[in-house]
């Protein structure tokens, strides 16, 4: 018996075939270096205080009659804040007043006494002292001037043109003579007083700008050193005075950053994001033809934004040069790159 054998044959494995996808660039972004002024900076913190601020105190006792102001409100020079209840006070000076009337026609009878008449305006100094002890005439003065000095204490009185703060009491209350009723602040001008290291003390001058930045987010502004304390303390630091106007948004105990800066001539500038961390030392990427080199640096100062550099021993790096300021976290040594249009 012939027996045939079938073989089925598979198909022909298909062939896959793979494109190569082409690296992917980095897309940067670059700036040309050149020689400049860098601003170096000197920063430290402080808090604002008001150039005038009082706690005003009644200096008589009573109850409170009257309070015209709020907290927060802008008053003038010599306005009432509050009153108390003075009908005692005005008493006292009416009495006072009385008797101060009866110890001048006292005055004028002792003074007729010594040969004076009613129309005389013109007595010796020594008749007149005489005829005041007598009629008990500056006894009297005196009382009346006291009593009309209380009346004037039951009106509290704004000594200069600010804003109140810390009213706590209500009408009818008994004013506190041994605490402040409220504290009144002129806030159009603060002053900052901040610290500095002595061996900074050799870069700033009396009536240098410095700039005001509030932690609060409140808006920038400048102002000027007006005080250099000559004393350095125990932690080796001196303490400077500046002054400011008042921008809108500042407030009393706000507090600041106080930066100095200082220009330095003839330096090699880049933001703070150029420069990155490589094996532990601080490096720039420059640009050439679509290259990334590697570049070690020097910081030699900084500011806020910005570093002033210069090439590390064996490295280069000029005025001119192309240099790459973002998307520079990843690159290696000659990545290829392409700037960003």
């Amino acid at each position: 018996m012939l027996f045939t054998a079938c073989t089925n044959k598979p198909n022909a494995s298909a062939e896959v075939t793979k494109e190569a996808l082409p690296e992917e660039k980095n897309t940067v972004e670059v700036i040309t270096l050149e020689e400049k002024d860098f601003l170096k900076e000197i920063v430290s913190n402080g808090k604002l205080s008001a150039s005038q601020q009082a706690e005003l105190y009644f200096k008589v006792s009573g109850s409170l009659a009257t309070i015209d102001v709020k907290n927060g409100n802008i008053i003038n020079k010599n306005d009432v804040i509050a009153s108390l209840d003075n009908e005692t006070y005005r008493l006292t000076m009416k009495k006072a007043n009385i008797t101060l009337e009866q110890a001048k026609i006292d005055k004028l009878d002792a003074l007729i006494g010594m040969g004076y008449s009613t129309t005389d305006t013109l007595y010796t100094t020594e008749h007149e002292a005489i005829a005041n002890i007598r009629s008990g005439y500056n006894q009297a003065l005196v009382t009346f001037e006291e009593a009309r000095l209380q009346l004037d204490k039951t009106e509290l009185k704004a000594p200069f043109t600010g804003k109140v703060s810390g009213i706590k009491q209500k009408p009818f209350e008994q004013a506190n003579v041994s605490e402040p009723f409220c504290t009144l602040i002129n806030d159009r001008r603060f002053y900052i007083d901040f610290p500095l290291l002595e061996t900074e003390i050799s870069k700033v001058k009396l009536s240098q700008n410095v700039s005001i930045s509030p932690i609060s987010g409140a808006g920038n502004t400048t102002g000027r050193i007006c005080e250099i304390d000559p004393n350095i303390d125990e932690n080796g630091l001196i303490w400077l005075k500046a002054e400011v106007e008042n921008p809108g948004e500042y407030m009393q105990g706000m507090n600041v950053k106080v930066s100095i800066k200082q220009a330095i001539a003839d330096q090699l500038v880049v933001p703070k994001h150029a420069v990155v961390l490589r094996q532990n030392r601080e490096v720039l990427f420059r640009y050439t033809n679509g290259i990334a080199y590697w570049t070690y640096i020097n910081v030699l100062n900084e500011n806020e934004n910005e570093y002033s550099v210069k090439a590390a021993e064996g490295a280069t790096l000029s005025a001119g040069d192309t240099v790459i300021v973002s998307n520079n976290l990843n690159l290696a040594h000659e990545s290829e790159v392409e700037i960003e249009e």
